[in-house]
């Protein structure tokens, strides 16, 4: 298992599905981690956070062990957190055969249609809002992963060509302009 400080090389995106996954399968912070969903993502925060719990509850149902995570605001990540930013990053990256694999590793059992579903409906809002997750490196030299600080061009691949922020930056202004 590999956990240990990687809350600084983790990218915006990873950070907000860590914290919200925590918090959801504790199942007392559902209103933090909708909101950070919300600050982050605008308009389909909401709604991408209610997958993520979607996503959460699938694993739950057909999982056939537990998975290990840390607690909120913990900085270690566990190698099944990893697995779950890997299935995220495999999403954005319409990797699918790769995603379901990872899914296979966390249940143990084939995935069901909607735990993919779910995952790609997250992966796809966190990328329109230019918050990448990047899998973490495979192979017999691959150690414990750890991301740079800044976006790689394999992130920059991953995000589809009509996923641009501009809109979602936009949209995000004008309801800052009316609520705050």
């Amino acid at each position: 298992m590999c956990d240990h400080d990687l809350s600084l090389s983790l990218f915006r995106g990873e950070r907000l599905l860590i914290g919200a996954i925590r918090r959801l399968a504790l199942g007392t912070g559902c209103p933090g981690a909708v909101a950070q969903f919300e600050f982050v993502c605008g308009w389909t925060g909401h709604e991408a956070c209610r997958t993520l719990e979607v996503f959460l509850q699938q694993l739950a149902l057909h999982g056939r062990r537990r998975l290990t995570l840390s607690m909120p605001g913990d900085p270690a990540v566990t190698a099944d957190e990893r697995a779950m930013l890997d299935v995220f990053a495999f999403a954005q990256a319409e990797a699918y055969e790769a995603m379901e694999a990872r899914l296979f590793e966390l249940l143990e059992t084939a995935p069901p249609a909607p735990l993919g579903a779910a995952a790609c409906v997250v992966a796809q809002v966190l990328a329109m809002n230019g918050c990448f997750v990047e899998p973490a490196p495979i192979g017999p030299g691959a150690q414990c992963w750890e991301a740079s600080t800044t976006p790689s061009s394999t992130a920059a691949q991953c995000a589809p060509a009509a996923a641009t922020t501009w809109p979602c930056q936009m949209a995000r202004e004008n309801f800052s302009r009316l609520f705050t």
